[in-house]
Order: structure tokens, then sequence, then C-alpha cells
């Protein structure tokens, strides 16, 4: 079972149940009133459990000679003229979709089409830079 804290408890001892969370590496839930939890969690522990989440994103050469990358997943697909920059076109999109779902979380997570995104939107949340969204991806190129 996980540890389990009272909102107050995790208040006045948080500085105890952070150190817990971060250097044991055991996850901790917090609770207010009866129906009012949260997990606490380390990132790096929660970038691990999402890494079975795959971006696959397929590449699609054009008739006019530009790329076009989608992502079925996420209901994503952005062109450019090379590669490279339909990749950085669709990162941009990536950061913004996640953004907004973020933002917006009670109406996509109660949408039956977008609920499935929140694990996959959260890796891309959890990057440091588009260089490692970019090293998510799963690049197929289209036959």
């Amino acid at each position: 079972m996980l540890n389990e804290y009272g909102f107050t408890e995790a208040r006045n001892d948080f500085s105890r149940i952070f150190n817990i969370v971060f250097n044991e590496r055991e996850p901790a839930v917090i609770r207010r009133n009866r129906d009012q939890e949260v997990l606490m969690l380390r990132k790096d522990l929660l970038k691990d459990m999402l890494s079975t989440y795959v971006l696959d994103a397929d590449i699609l050469p054009e008739n006019d000679g530009s790329y076009t990358i989608s992502m079925d997943t996420l209901e994503l697909a952005a062109n450019g003229p090379t590669v490279e920059e339909a990749l950085s076109e669709l990162i941009q999109d990536l950061k913004t979709y996640a953004q907004d779902y973020m933002e917006r979380a009670q109406l996509f997570l109660n949408a039956p089409n977008r609920k499935h995104h929140l694990p996959y939107l959260l890796r891309v949340l959890l990057c440091d830079s588009d260089e490692e969204i970019k090293s998510l991806l799963k690049v197929n190129y289209a036959s």
C-alpha cells in the first residue's frame, strides 16, 4: 500500500514527506476530505512509467516534394519542405496541444476521443527541450 497523508499533515510536514518521496522513491497519496486525492511522485519515475506510450510518427512524402508527418494516435500532422522542418513543426504542434490540453483538462478528459491522449502529452510536457521531445518520436517512413 502507498503511504497516505491527510492534507493538514502533508502541509505541516511537507519537507519530511518530500524527502521520503524523493530520497526513498516512495510515492505518497495526499488526501483532502474523503474523495480528493493526489499522488506525489518523482518526475524521473513518472518518465519511466510513461516510456511505454510510444509516440509513433509516420513520414509521408508528398507530390510537391514536401513531407507530411502524422501522428494518428494524437490526430496531429505537420508539413514542411524537408523532413527536419516538418519534424520541427510537429514538435511545436505537440507542445501547443499539450499546453492546451492541460489548460482545458476538464474538457479533454471528458471527451472520449481525447481522454487517452493524456499519458502521451505528459511525456511531452516532462521534456526539457525540443531535442528531448524529438528523441521520443518513433519515426516510420511510409512506403
